[in-house]
């Protein structure tokens, strides 16, 4: 299913979606996994080659009364810090 070819370079990049408050995370990781497999692993054109759903954290945040685009993201109270394994 996920096209990585052994000793392959890749870019990891990592995106944040807003969801309602009461969504499930998992229907959201299974409409997700749809949306990357038939558009991405499995499409020769896609750049999309694997993916990796973060579920350690996954805050609920309050969004204000006169929301720009983009400004829900401002509202998390935690810097992403991707380390090496060693």
């Amino acid at each position: 299913m996920h096209t990585i070819q052994p000793n392959q370079p890749v870019r990891i990049l990592t995106i944040q979606i807003a969801v309602l408050g009461e969504t499930e995370p998992d229907a959201v990781a299974d409409e997700l996994t749809w949306l990357l497999s038939e558009n991405g692993t499995r499409s020769d054109s896609s750049n999309i080659l694997d993916w990796h759903y973060l579920t350690e954290y996954q805050p609920q945040v309050v969004a204000g009364n006169e929301l720009q685009e983009g400004e829900v993201f401002g509202l998390l109270d935690f810097k992403l810090l991707i380390t090496p394994k060693e």
